[in-house]
């Protein structure tokens, strides 16, 4: 079969994936011959950022090419503006086939992104209403998440069945089902795209996202003996309670409530969490031969990349949320026709830049009002006016009392505390982020630097202050309750009726089970 002349895209979405547990990062362990190969037939960067690390917002900013707070998806919940444009759409209205398989976490009845077809297991619903009339509590003093604890106990071989993939959270089976399933969505769809005379065929885009290795951390026992119990490295910094942490992670820290832990179920954990990237590995290996076996690989753009990371118990923490870059780094490799293979870049980027991206290898034009840019001329080593130098990161969601904006330039990290003092990391020196150095009279000049930076980019007051309000953070009266209400006085006001018992994740009232489309 002949090559078409116009170029494929597929985006590989992961959830939860740490940047540096791969192969192809020199991790130690680790197997993932499939992404490690990719990395070969492409470039990975080692400085990409998501621009929320949460999954909603996170995603909501990719699909726009938006900044978080330019689309007001301040947390999971906030459904998406149904008039912002996605790259979907765009694509779908220049007669371009776009495809969603799996996760894209649309929240609410708007769930299609405007995507051409698409098949969804996870459905997420939006607040109920929204804005909330009562506060977002896990955002307050004193919350504690009796769950997350339980979840890493809970890690390990997963229950030997198979599923339809539409399991939820289930916490004996995962989301092992759900990739499978949605990985046999993807290679359909390949081969339907295969079909006919080559002539004939036009390009199209897929989205493929997959759920691993998010938790439930529950994986297949072959997978699990991969690595248990040696075969995993130990995080660093992992105290629990950590009394170094800044005050804003360290309310994220009593809020997970992870209590104490033990070498032994931290051993169990990252191997089960393990296991899931190598199971994530070979779904994506899955793709990638069906690809191939169509005769399509070389002439596809492929992108992998994940919403977010996992702390994984470094600085004693699990889950995401936080600016260190376990949490808010991302894995991101991009290999297409015509670029240069085995490369690495270093420099900062983030996820806003798929938007860009995807117009790019299309032809299409990307709006003034993105502040991404494409990947293209970068890996080409082009010149390419007016790309930032640095990468931005927000986050306005759980655990955290107050607001954060990070900014990765120049071999440093800072992050902008709403209502409290910045952190300065510098990651050239010291990379396992272990000593905060705003404090440090020296880099005052820094700091200014970077405020005044930050506020070139964002209002950080005055988007907390947006979030907060959506989030019924901020009463009537003007009244700051991040500043003023602990989750225990919140939730005696709920008992005594002065706030509606508004959930923090409502429940799916929509129609049960896969909602699909298909092009016509």
């Amino acid at each position: 079969m002949s090559q078409s002349k116009q170029p494929n895209i597929v985006v590989i979405c992961s959830d939860q994936h740490h940047p540096l547990v791969s192969g192809y990062r020199e991790h130690p362990f680790i197997q993932t011959p499939n992404l490690d190969a990719l990395a070969m037939d492409g470039t990975h960067f080692t400085r990409a950022y998501s621009n929320c690390p949460v999954c909603t917002p996170s995603r909501m900013s990719f699909i726009t090419g938006k900044y978080p707070n330019q689309i007001d998806s301040w947390f999971l919940g906030c459904p998406l503006d149904r008039e912002e444009m996605t790259w979907s759409r765009k694509l779908d209205e220049a007669g371009i086939t776009s495809a969603m398989f799996g996760k894209m976490d649309f929240c609410g009845d708007y769930q299609d992104g405007g995507f051409s077809e698409y098949k969804i297991i996870k459905k997420r619903p939006a607040f109920k209403p929204y804005p909330r009339t009562t506060p977002l509590y896990s955002r307050l003093e004193g919350h504690v998440r009796a769950d997350k604890r339980q979840n890493i106990l809970n890690a390990g071989i997963r229950e030997d069945i198979v599923t339809d993939g539409d399991t939820g959270y289930n916490q004996d089976l995962g989301f092992y089902d759900h990739d499978r399933v949605v990985t046999d969505w993807a290679i359909d769809f390949i081969g339907r795209k295969s079909e006919g005379d080559d002539g004939a065929r036009k390009p199209w885009a897929m989205y493929v996202g997959l759920m691993f290795p998010h938790w439930p951390y529950k994986v297949p026992q072959r997978y699990y003996d991969l690595y248990y119990p040696d075969k995993v490295v130990m995080p660093h910094d992992a105290l629990f309670p950590n009394d170094g942490l800044h005050p804003q992670v360290r309310n994220m820290q009593n809020a997970l409530g992870l209590g104490q832990l033990t070498e032994p179920e931290l051993r169990n954990v990252i191997a089960a969490y393990y296991g899931m990237i190598t199971a994530l590995d070979d779904n994506i290996g899955r793709i990638i031969a069906e690809l191939k076996k169509q005769d399509l690989y070389d002439n596809t753009y492929i992108i992998y990349m994940s919403d977010h990371g996992e702390n994984l118990g470094e600085h004693g923490l699990f889950y995401k949320q936080c600016s260190y870059d376990g949490s808010v780094g991302v894995p991101l490799i991009v290999k297409g026709p015509g670029l240069p293979r085995g490369q690495r870049i270093d420099l900062p980027v983030t996820l806003v830049d798929l938007y860009p991206t995807i117009m790019d290898i299309a032809g299409l034009e990307t709006e003034a009002d993105r502040p991404g840019h494409s990947w293209l001329p970068f890996l080409q080593g082009g010149e390419q006016p007016g790309r930032p130098d640095y990468a931005f990161s927000e986050y306005h969601g759980n655990f955290f009392k107050q607001d954060w904006y990070m900014l990765v330039k120049d071999g440093f990290k800072y992050t902008y505390y709403v209502n409290d003092r910045p952190s300065l990391f510098n990651l050239q020196e010291d990379p396992k982020e272990m000593r905060d150095l705003a404090e440090d009279e020296q880099y005052r000049d820094l700091l200014d630097r970077m405020e005044a930076l930050l506020r070139e980019i964002v209002d950080p007051e005055a988007v907390s202050l947006r979030a907060k309000r959506d989030l019924g953070l901020i009463g009537r009266n003007g009244e700051d309750y991040t500043l003023t209400m602990t989750d225990p006085e919140c939730k005696e006001l709920i008992k005594q009726g002065v706030f509606e018992d508004e959930l923090e994740f409502p429940q799916w009232e929509g129609a049960p089970g896969i909602w699909s489309k298909e092009e016509r």
